[in-house]
């Protein structure tokens, strides 16, 4: 496996949302070669833009491909681009659902990085979290390098960031969906409405999660941690 300080291009198979994010970010240090069925160009945002190719054969000379597909095609892909390989490619699968284990991984070296992130929040350049498994000590430094615009690496069983984006998604929705009922009580106008959460209610959390509250917002966040500390005491 090639060493961290000489990484090469990364290839990404897919051209999906989580495609478009990895290229995006990976972009910003080293062009990406993207691979699709279908070949076109992809915008990154920021007036960037990187082309599609259709051929596998470009990722001939990539140290590291990632599989950016979702879990249903990934073993497809796989078989697809197997062919083309070098011989010391590590190849990754991040899809969430898909245990790397249950893939063919005859003639690659195969490992699971699955991120703890939302690609459009990735895409804007929001630090994930991406849980490598399987991998060895020089192919973890080849990752960790690689990734470093994408967010940070750390060592874990893969299966733990199912579980993590599968409780954090439901507490989210469950979360808008009683704020929608709340507001609708309210009697407000879609349009409000609708800058309430897409708006307010998303840019309160991530200033909350970035710890960059104004006087307002930290006068609820103490008052809301003061509530929770007395129902968790109330016994």
């Amino acid at each position: 496996m090639t060493d961290a300080g000489a990484v090469g291009r990364v290839g990404i198979v897919g051209a999906g949302r989580m495609g478009r994010a990895l290229a995006a970010r990976i972009g910003l240090v080293r062009a990406p070669v993207v691979v699709s069925r279908s070949a076109g160009e992809l915008d990154l945002g920021d007036g960037r833009t990187v082309r599609i190719g259709a051929d596998p054969a470009a990722l001939g000379d990539c140290p590291v491909v990632i599989l950016a597909v979702p879990a249903g095609e990934v073993a497809a892909a796989l078989a697809w681009i197997r062919p083309q390989l070098r011989s010391d490619a590590l190849v990754v699968n991040p899809a969430t659902e898909l245990a790397t284990s249950d893939l063919d991984g005859a003639g690659v070296r195969l490992v699971g990085c699955k991120i703890i992130g939302q690609s459009g929040q990735i895409q804007r350049g929001v630090p994930a979290a991406l849980i490598v498994d399987g991998a060895a000590a020089a192919e973890r430094t080849v990752l960790a390098t690689m990734l470093r615009p994408v967010g940070v690496v750390l060592d874990g069983p893969e299966g733990l960031v199912a579980t993590v984006n599968d409780l954090v998604a439901r507490r989210m929705v469950a979360a808008q969906l009683e704020l929608a009922r709340e507001l609708d009580l309210l009697g407000l106008p879609t349009a409000a409405r609708d800058a309430a959460i897409g708006n307010l209610a998303a840019g309160v959390w991530q200033a909350v999660a970035a710890g960059n509250t104004g006087p307002f917002l930290t006068r609820i966040v103490a008052e809301c941690a003061a509530g929770a500390t007395t129902a968790g005491g109330s016994d």
